[in-house]
């Protein structure tokens, strides 16, 4: 799928009337590096957005990466992230251990 049908149900729904996707993607998929960093950059300059990671999910622990040209807000968002996932943790922990002592 292309990103227009992607990210346009109006696109999609003339494109892929068959679809039973709605609404618009939060993912794309790219397929390489390049494209990937050429989306991003076009779409933050684009939308003069202040972007929050990259974060990579789906192993065990998240990571944070900090590229070269990150400037210190961008420091400031990643370390309030890393924090606020660290506290999810924590919670999470508690609460086994808790349950685990029957005392929830």
């Amino acid at each position: 799928m292309q990103a227009d049908t992607a990210l346009s149900q109006a696109v999609r729904d003339r494109v892929l009337p068959s679809s039973r996707l709605k609404g618009e993607a939060n993912v794309l998929v790219m397929p390489n590096l390049d494209s990937a960093n050429i989306a991003y950059t076009m779409t933050m300059v684009m939308a003069d957005a202040l972007p929050v990671g990259p974060i990579l999910i789906g192993a065990a622990k998240p990571a944070h990466i900090l590229t070269p040209a990150v400037t210190t807000r961008g420091i400031v968002n990643m370390t309030a992230v890393s924090v606020a996932e660290a506290q999810g943790d924590g919670q999470a922990e508690a609460l086994d251990s808790l349950s685990a002592m029957g005392q929830i």
